[in-house]
């Protein structure tokens, strides 16, 4: 999750940026102008530049891929009524529907999650994981998304190693339905259901588990409007300081690994001391140590032998 970021609306009803549409007709120089004032409503420059190729191809009626083979025509009725939402920061991937992560399309509804950026950096490691496994003969490793949203980690996992077993939970029932629709030939089992009690059926069996739990303490107000005012509150806020979520889902991932297995967890970049610390207090983890992603935190705990203590 993107908690990071601070943000600033400017002028118009309900912080609706309200210039008018520039003269220039062509799609590229309407991108150009969009950067600039997505920029100019508080928008990072490289995120800018992204929301406003997405707006544009979605306009297009175009994959952002092909976007480049239109910019030479006219601009889309609908560019500037989008742009407009974004600078009032609604996320660029709720107004289109849909939001790209490596490469994969995600379908997304209202109350579902919108993946973020550094959840890839946690991807990538657990891609690079089980291919190392299948190197050394696991035929199939088993791995488990806990706290699912619309799939983003189960079904980018399951593409890209299809000989993985991959599973996903997610408790909210909306995401849970679009986390299947978007796992749709992919592979992966989803299911709605609480990630505490989840997947009884492969304790002590699995290779790896990835987790992106609510982890920001309740009524911090640290993160971008995008976040704060668009995502679900379900997949923001935990009690115990941030905790409280992180906390089960260490039991959950205990009981599911296998010896040697590993747990790879997003945190807040506010939570690299303690998130370490609540690993280590149970007695379950060979090593648990985080580091800081682009934008929060990424916790790897290797489970250990023993059955560790009770909280």
């Amino acid at each position: 999750m993107d908690r990071g970021g601070r943000s600033r609306r400017r002028g118009g009803t309900a912080g609706l940026v309200t210039t008018a549409v520039p003269a220039r007709d062509t799609l590229a120089a309407a991108v150009d102008t969009a950067v600039a004032r997505l920029v100019d409503a508080g928008i990072e420059q490289a995120a800018a530049h992204d929301d406003a190729r997405l707006l544009a191809a979605h306009a297009a009626r175009v994959d952002p891929g092909d976007l480049d083979g239109q910019l030479q025509e006219q601009v889309p009725a609908d560019f500037w009524a989008y742009v407009e939402r974004r600078c009032a920061r609604e996320p660029a991937e709720r107004i289109v529907g849909h939001a790209w992560f490596m490469g994969h399309r995600f379908d997304l509804a209202s109350g579902v999650f919108v993946p973020k950026p550094e959840t890839a950096e946690i991807v990538d490691d657990a891609l690079g994981r089980l291919h190392g496994l299948l190197e050394t003969g696991v035929r199939s490793p088993v791995v488990v998304d806990l706290c699912a949203g619309p799939g983003t980690m189960a079904v980018t996992l399951a593409h890209r190693v299809p000989q993985a077993r991959v599973y996903g939970i997610e408790l909210a029932e909306d995401a849970a339905q679009v986390a299947v629709h978007n796992a749709r030939g992919t592979g992966a089992t989803i299911v709605q259901g609480d990630a505490r009690d989840a997947f009884p059926e492969l304790d002590g069996t699995v290779d790896l588990v990835v987790t992106n739990p609510p982890y920001i303490p309740v009524g911090l107000r640290t993160s971008s409007p995008e976040v704060l005012d668009y995502d679900p509150p379900m997949a923001l806020w935990a009690d115990e300081g941030g905790l409280g979520m992180i906390r089960a889902m260490e039991l959950t991932a205990g009981r599911l690994l296998r010896p040697r297995g590993v747990l790879l967890l997003e945190h807040g970049g506010y939570q690299l001391e303690s998130v370490p610390r609540l690993f280590a207090g149970t007695g379950r983890w060979v090593t648990a140590v985080s580091r800081a992603t682009c934008n929060d935190g990424c916790l790897t705990a290797v489970r250990g032998e023993t059955a560790g203590r009770t909280p």
